[in-house]
């Protein structure tokens, strides 16, 4: 799969399975993930860090 394939998978994950709720909280998959991509960006993380905050729960999102 080239990078391009990755990048347009996970792109679908997150627009077909992001609006799940994301546990007991009041917001959903895709918006926890933005709210920790984020907060990594703002407290100056590396790019790299930034995509794992915003992938670190993807495997909730493919579990099916």
């Amino acid at each position: 799969m080239s990078k391009e394939d990755t990048i347009q998978h996970i792109l679908t994950v997150f627009q077909t399975s992001g609006g799940e709720i994301y546990g007991a909280e009041a917001v959903t998959q895709l918006e926890h993930a933005l709210q920790a991509a984020s907060l990594a960006r703002d407290s100056g993380a590396s790019a790299v860090l930034v995509a794992a905050a915003l992938l670190h729960d993807i495997g909730h999102l493919v579990r099916r």
